[in-house]
């Protein structure tokens, strides 16, 4: 598997971005959950790869806080028009998200893993699918990095 070779030899950073290459969102994303603030591992930006994270901000302001309730993947192909997230306070700036909930060994919920665009993407199967699968090699990557530090 291309992720994990190259998570193994180049880093959780470098294994992000070949994973967003792969999909048509420009973001994709690592935040934890700490108490009611989200706080960003990791950031990929298709467009500008200079950026490598973004502010720490409260749960209930990003799209997450719909996985951190379920404790299960949240979707979002067109804001504008989704009436699930019509008061939500990034509905004009994000309008596709598709993330995931990330589990410690102990079941433990800490974090979720994302694809974002302020253009609506439709999700497909294939990226739903890859994400999914990624999800347990990159939880093990994001937060025994994170605990290092």
């Amino acid at each position: 598997m291309r992720f994990k070779t190259t998570l193994k030899a180049d880093g959780l950073r470098a294994a992000m971005r070949w994973l967003n290459d792969r999909v048509p969102y420009r973001f994709t994303a690592i935040f934890a959950f700490d108490g009611d603030m989200l706080r960003n591992i990791c950031l990929i930006d298709k467009e500008n790869p200079n950026i490598t994270n973004c502010s720490d901000q409260p749960i209930t302001e990003s799209y997450c806080m719909y996985v951190h309730r379920s404790r299960e993947r949240f979707n979002v192909e067109e804001a504008s028009l989704d009436n699930r997230v019509a008061v939500h306070p990034k509905r004009h700036s994000v309008q596709c998200y598709y993330g995931i909930p990330l589990f410690g060994a102990e079941r433990q919920m800490l974090g979720t893993v994302c694809h974002f665009d302020s253009m609506p993407v439709r999700v497909t199967e294939e990226v739903a699918t890859a994400l999914d699968d990624l999800a347990p090699l990159i939880a093990e990557a994001a937060f025994s990095a994170s605990a290092k530090k």
